[in-house]
Formats: structure tokens, C-alpha cells, sequence
């Protein structure tokens, strides 16, 4: 290797601070929610923005990586006709909240805040990223009866060794980036795994992901449902990562398990 691309090549810090930090949106969405109020809610993690509307069971929508709360726009027509509150959130240094950069384990404290403020969640659904801060945060206490967990990857080392060697780290960058996010956040990444949380969690679970997702193979939520105690997983086709969200019989199915009485 020459010394010309050795010296072209980030650092680890420079690595781990960029895996830390998400792209903003080129603009923010506005999310249509009849009679809706806009909330702010102070966590450990900064300042937390909600858009909340309808009464009744509280169903929290969960954005992924660099998405914003109108991501899930699909769902809140009909959570709001099947008699349910309906909170979108905005995950921290994303969207309308506060903060320049986000981990797992930080947006699970910020999502355990939110949850000790409105009260007990009927259910939480997630889009990709998200699904593990709704895990870490159930781990962690979050009181919520069940989840639906859409397009949702399985292991956050797997994730941060993939930004890793697409930056160019060589194996060494890439462990001491590791050690740098182990120091950042807190916590080990290979601590956090869906698979590895699952046994211990007893919320009713529903797994949705399409086959041909390019972002997220559909084999890490297998995984994470097979280790989930009574989870069910249903797998879709030809919706991709992202038009998995807007797809009618998605959100007919999410909706319907939101509601079910068992």
C-alpha cells in the first residue's frame, strides 16, 4: 500500500464520529394528523419533539436512520380510525428533536424518557434503526405491550463493521473505531443485538420485511423473530426497504395486530 492511499484514508475517529453523526434531510415533512398537537418532551438525550393526535391506546410510530416522523405517515389515518392516540416521534439528532449525533443505546434512553412521559404505550411500531432503540429501550424498561418491527436489522457491530470497511478501515481501524464507539455511547456494540435481547423480552412481537430489501436482508429479522418467545414474522415481496412503509396490506396488518385483543 503506498503512503499516498494510506494517508487518504479517514481515521478511526474520524470513522466513528461520522458513524455517530446522520445526513439531515433536505427538507422536514410535515405529517397530517387531524386535531393534531405538537410535543416537546426534555430526556437525558436532549430535547424530544412529538406530534400527537386521537385518544384512546397510545401507538407510538418510530422512524429509522436519518428518516424523520413523517416516514410512517402511512399508519396514521388508520391507527386514528381504529381508536387509538397516535404519537410520532422524532428521534434525536433527527428531525425537529435536538441533538448533532445519535447511537443506539442513546435514542433508548431518550425513547424510555418519552415513554415514562405520556404513560404505558399500547404499541410501538418501527421502521428499520428504530426497531433496536425500541429493543434496547424494552430491555432497558419501556412499558409497552407489543411491537411491530418493520425491515429491522439484527446486530449493531455487523452495522458499525459495514460503515467501517465501506470508510476504508483496514481490520485494526476498524476494531480501534469500535473502542472509540464503545467509549462514545457507553456500551459495547456487540452488546447490542436483537437476537441477544430477545429471550429475555415478553411483549408481543410481529416482524415485517420484504424479501428483496437491499438495506436490510430480511435473514436479520428471521433471526431476531426465531429468538423472540412467541414473535411472528411475515415476510413480503418487492417492497424494497423504504415502500414497505406505504403499502396498504403492510399497514393493514400492522394496524390489525396493534388492535387485536390477544
Amino acid at each position: 500500500m503506498s503512503e499516498t492511499i494510506a494517508a487518504n484514508r479517514p481515521s478511526p475517529e474520524q470513522v466513528a464520529q461520522a458513524f455517530l453523526t446522520p445526513a439531515q434531510p433536505k427538507r422536514l415533512l410535515p405529517l397530517a394528523m387531524p386535531g393534531a398537537a405538537d410535543l416537546r418532551i426534555e430526556t437525558p438525550e436532549g430535547e424530544i419533539a412529538l406530534t400527537q393526535a386521537g385518544s384512546g391506546p397510545a401507538v407510538l410510530l418510530l422512524h429509522g436512520w436519518e428518516g424523520q416522523a413523517s416516514d410512517l405517515a402511512a399508519f396514521v389515518a388508520p391507527l386514528l380510525e381504529a381508536g387509538c392516540s397516535v404519537l410520532a416521534m422524532d428521534l434525536p439528532a433527527h428531525g425537529r428533536s435536538a441533538g448533532r449525533r445519535m447511537s443506539i443505546p442513546q435514542a433508548a434512553v431518550a425513547l424510555h424518557a418519552v415513554g415514562k412521559a405520556i404513560g404505558p404505550l399500547r404499541a410501538v411500531v418501527a421502521h428499520s434503526m428504530g426497531s433496536p432503540v425500541v429493543v434496547e429501550a424494552l430491555y432497558g424498561g419501556l412499558d409497552a405491550e407489543r411491537v411491530i418491527l418493520i425491515a429491522s436489522p439484527a446486530h449493531y457491530e455487523r452495522y458499525a463493521r459495514g460503515f467501517a470497511a465501506a470508510a476504508g478501515l483496514a481490520a485494526e481501524g476498524a476494531e480501534a473505531m469500535l473502542g472509540l464507539l464503545r467509549k462514545a455511547i457507553g456500551q459495547d456494540v456487540r452488546d447490542i443485538s436483537l437476537p441477544r435481547r430477545a429471550p429475555s423480552l415478553g411483549q408481543r412481537a410481529l416482524f415485517i420485511h420484504s424479501a428483496d430489501d437491499r438495506t436490510v436482508p430480511i435473514e436479520d429479522s428471521v433471526e431476531s423473530a426465531a429468538a423472540w418467545p412467541g414473535a411472528r414474522h411475515r415476510r413480503v415481496e418487492g417492497l424494497g426497504h423504504r415502500r414497505i412503509l406505504s403499502d396498504p396490506g403492510v399497514v393493514a396488518e400492522a394496524v390489525a395486530f396493534v388492535t387485536a385483543q390477544v
